[in-house]
C-alpha cells in the first residue's frame, strides 16, 4: 500500500445552491430535505483508490458567498482544489459563481484545480441558466473549466465531479494520473452509505433546520 496523500477540497457557492447536499451525498450516499445554513463544516474521509494509493480527503463546506471576506480568503489560500457550485434554477447564483471563480484564480493563479457545478438539474421546469449561457461563459471567462450538471437529490454526477477534481489535484502535485473515470467512480460508489473513518468537524451554524423540498 502506497503512502497516503491528503487533498484539501473547498466547496463554495451562493447560499441554498446545494453545497452541503452534494458533500453529504458524496460522503454518505444520502440526501436530506432539511436545510440548515452553513457557516463552515469540515468533513474528513480516508479512501483507497484502484492504484492502491490511500488518500485523505478533507472537504471544507463553506457558507454562502456573503460570509466574512477574511474567512473566504483563508479558505482559498489553504485549499488544494475547489468545487464552485451554482443552482440551475437561479441566474443570480450563476453570476456569483463566476465572481467566485475570478476571486479564486486571482488569489491562486489560473492553474488551480477547479470544477464548476450546476446543481438541481432535476428541477427542469424551474431552470434559469441555459446550456448556451454556461458554455459561452466557460469559453469567454472561465478558461473552459470542467463543468458538471448534478442533482444531489438523484445522486447524478456527484461522484464524477469529485473524481475529476481529485484527478486534477493529483496532476498538480505531480502524482500519477488515475485510471479511467469509470473505474474510479465505481470504486468510490462502493463506499456510498457505509463510508468508514468519516469525521465531521462543525463550527457554529445558524438556527435549527427548516424543511426544504429540493437540494440544500
Amino acid at each position: 500500500m502506497k503512502l497516503r496523500e491528503t487533498h484539501k477540497v473547498v466547496v463554495m457557492g451562493a447560499g441554498g445552491v446545494g453545497k452541503t447536499s452534494l458533500v453529504v451525498q458524496f460522503m454518505e450516499g444520502v440526501f436530506t430535505t432539511q436545510y440548515r445554513p452553513t457557516v463552515e463544516d469540515y468533513y474528513r474521509h480516508t479512501i483507497q483508490l484502484p492504484d492502491n494509493t490511500v488518500h485523505t480527503v478533507e472537504i471544507l463546506d463553506t457558507a454562502g458567498t456573503h460570509y466574512f471576506p477574511a474567512m473566504r480568503e483563508l479558505s482559498i489560500r489553504n485549499g488544494g482544489g475547489f468545487v464552485l457550485v451554482f443552482s440551475l434554477d437561479s441566474l443570480q447564483s450563476f453570476h456569483e459563481m463566476v465572481s467566485l471563480w475570478q476571486t479564486v484564480t486571482n488569489i491562486r493563479g489560473p492553474n488551480v484545480p477547479i470544477v464548476i457545478v450546476g446543481n438541481k438539474c432535476d428541477l427542469t421546469d424551474c431552470r434559469q441558466v441555459s446550456t448556451k449561457t454556461i458554455n459561452e461563459t466557460r469559453e469567454e471567462l472561465l478558461n473552459n473549466c470542467p463543468y458538471f450538471e448534478t442533482s444531489a437529490k438523484q445522486n447524478l454526477n456527484v461522484i464524477n465531479l469529485f473524481v475529476e477534481l481529485l484527478q486534477r489535484a493529483r496532476q498538480q502535485t505531480g502524482t500519477p494520473n488515475l485510471s479511467k473515470n469509470r473505474r474510479l467512480a465505481a470504486r468510490l460508489s462502493s463506499f456510498s452509505g457505509s463510508l468508514p473513518n468519516i469525521t465531521l468537524f462543525r463550527r457554529k451554524s445558524s438556527t435549527s433546520p427548516t424543511s426544504k423540498s429540493s437540494d440544500n
